[in-house]
């Protein structure tokens, strides 16, 4: 079937999100590549390239050493090139300046993960919708899919190389692309997540970085996955380090329709006279030193500029204080009360919008990932829109022991368990009998779970309750060895010989490990619903609901800009329609004046700290 003209698609008017709705079954995708499991073996490589990258950052080894950030002002010509703009002769160096009206602007983060709800999201983005316009009550607006697309962070999961964002992302995103084709050539801006640098930016590059004229590559879209399969990869990969060859990969990823125009992996574009954007790339720590000079540089020479921010993860995470977005906002000497700010990020897959005085802080992570849930503990800094919500977010929640005990997110916890009660049982029925050498095994178990859960638990942030909280868990672990041992023994007399001892040591100890696994699974529950720990639990449910993305304009008047957050709440489910999530303005005041002199302290905008990092 030909693509439609864009303009003779209907125009979609979501429906308000319902705050009240509280859903518990949804439809999950069945294409390949499905969602990641995150406790299984095939995404176990996932976790050794987020240690390997880890120990290479911990060297300093830093790819942003080797690049050269555009001038903002050849950026903002590069965009207005791309989206057929002639540049006036009195051009003020701004790209709604250089267009001569609206700018309009989506937003997806943390995408690439189930491809069938990649498609659902990738649909959504492209579409036209009427929405409420903002200074009209009860009017609606006209709000066109984007001149600019940028993705927020963390493309594609577990780790964004080139073939996971190809095969996760680009697939179903042109298929839908393919059904919306208007001719008309878009701009395409990324900033990169932990995830991406798990593959040293090399996807991300290949996807979002400038290619230059003349470059001999294939720009054809990707319409195609990249086949994958792990023992493959891994035996290729074997034999090039041993021939001194290198892994093959397409020298592009192309978004069909739009045009890539950054060089580095961050940049600043003004957006108008008043309000630039600054996108920032902190790797897996920090902002390196070069970075944050070119950010600040321009911040100095924009007296008065109300900065709109693009981080890789938010200021606040589940409505506490982050300290790797407050370390970018000291990193960049940014002192909220001398500017209106507003922070978009993703990293976190939910959304929340907080405002406070000169502040807009909006996280958006629906862009395809698992969910997280709404923060459940009542300290948290209030919000004005979540979603989902917190009703909704306990309701999932209680799913999670059952979903990893039936294996459902991965057998390593099962195999992990295994292991150790396969140990406790020869032990104890090997061992002399007496008090003290029968204690050993239980110990050794309880510390190395206690150990083993308190890490899982964040143990650095919030040490004493995770603490006390996984000693209990440990303990009940840790004795289900004993009644498992008296049942064996009890079977034993009972069968008489009837059955053999290692088929009942069998099934006792899939029975135990089971049990184990969903005790896990309450730990984890509990972390999240006591505010302990809020990202392990619902990255074991890989749940595909609550997607969402967000549709900005840039006013051609430059007073500012309007949001409006799009999504579904249950992407998969047949005849399912878009609801509106969220709106908002962002109406930054005029501040003259020098920016104040650097304070390393609290004065800078920066939050109390509580860690977080991306799962």
């Amino acid at each position: 079937m030909p693509a439609l003209p864009e303009d003779a698609r209907a125009l979609h008017r979501p429906a308000p999100a319902d705050p009240t709705l509280v859903k518990r079954r949804f439809v999950r995708g069945r294409r390949s590549p499905r969602g990641v499991v995150w406790f299984g073996f095939r995404s176990f490589w996932g976790h050794m390239r987020h240690f390997i990258a880890s120990a290479v950052a911990t060297e300093d080894v830093d790819s942003r050493d080797w690049m050269t950030p555009d001038d903002p002002e050849a950026l903002a010509e590069r965009v207005a090139r791309v989206l057929g703009a002639e540049i006036p002769p009195s051009w003020d160096g701004t790209v709604v300046g250089a267009l001569g009206r609206d700018l309009w602007i989506d937003y997806a983060a943390d995408t690439g993960d189930d491809v069938s709800v990649s498609r659902a999201v990738a649909r959504l983005v492209t579409d036209r919708y009427e929405l409420p316009d903002p200074d009209r009550e009860g009017a609606f607006l006209e709000a066109p899919r984007g001149d600019v697309l940028v993705f927020g962070g963390d493309t594609a999961y577990p780790v964004a190389t080139a073939q996971e964002i190809s095969n996760r992302v680009l697939v179903p995103f042109n298929e839908a692309l393919a059904e919306r084709e208007d001719g008309r050539r878009r701009v395409l801006l990324g900033v990169p997540g932990n995830h991406d640098w798990y593959d040293g930016l090399d996807g991300f590059a290949r996807l979002f970085r400038l290619r230059p004229d003349g470059d001999d590559v294939d720009e054809r879209p990707s319409i195609v996955g990249i086949p994958f399969r792990q023992l493959e990869h891994a035996a290729d990969w074997a034999r090039e380090l041993v021939m001194g060859g290198k892994m093959q990969k397409p020298d592009a990823l192309v978004l069909s329709g739009y045009e890539p125009v950054q060089s580095a992996s961050y940049f600043v574009l003004p957006l108008t006279p008043t309000i630039p954007v600054f996108a920032l790339d902190r790797q897996l720590r920090t902002i390196d030193h070069r970075q944050a000079r070119f950010h600040r540089r321009w911040l100095d020479a924009s007296a008065g500029a109300a900065p709109w921010l693009l981080l890789p993860d938010p200021v606040y995470a589940f409505g506490a204080p982050s300290p790797t977005g407050a370390g970018m906002v000291r990193d960049l000497e940014l002192r909220l009360g001398a500017h209106d700010c507003f922070f978009l990020s993703g990293d976190i897959h939910h959304y929340e919008r907080i405002e406070a005085p000169g502040l807009l802080h909006v996280v958006a992570g629906g862009g395809g990932a698992f969910l997280h849930p709404a923060p459940m503990v009542g300290e948290r800094r209030a919000a004005r829109a979540r979603f989902p919500s917190v009703a909704q977010s306990r309701a999932l929640l209680w799913g999670v022991p059952l979903k990893l005990a039936l294996g459902r997110s991965g057998f390593i916890p099962h195999a992990a368990l295994a292991v150790l009660y396969a140990l406790s049982i020869v032990v104890g029925l090997t061992m002399p009998r007496g008090i003290g050498p029968p204690l050993v095994a239980p110990l050794l178990t309880f510390l190395l779970s206690t150990a083993v859960l308190s890490l899982i638990g964040g143990l650095r942030r919030r040490p004493r309750p995770v603490v006390a909280l996984a000693s209990v868990f440990a303990l009940l672990l840790t004795a289900l060895p004993i009644p498992a041992s008296m049942g064996l023994r009890a079977l034993r007399g009972l069968l008489a010989g009837g059955a053999p001892t290692g088929v009942i040591v069998a099934g006792l100890l899939t029975t135990m490990v089971m049990v184990g696994v969903g005790l896990v699974g309450a730990y984890l529950a509990l972390l999240t619903r006591f505010g302990l720990e809020e990202t392990q639990a619902f990255t074991t449910l890989d749940h595909p609901g609550f997607k969402h993305f967000v549709r900005l304009r840039v006013r051609a008047d430059g007073r500012g800009v309007d949001g409006w957050c799009i999504g579904m709440v249950d992407p998969l489910r047949k005849g399912e329609q878009p609801v509106l999530v969220d709106r908002f303005t962002w109406r930054p005041a005029a501040r003259g004046g020098a920016r104040p002199a650097p304070d390393r302290g609290r004065e800078h905008g920066a939050p109390d700290s509580a860690e977080h990092d991306g799962p």
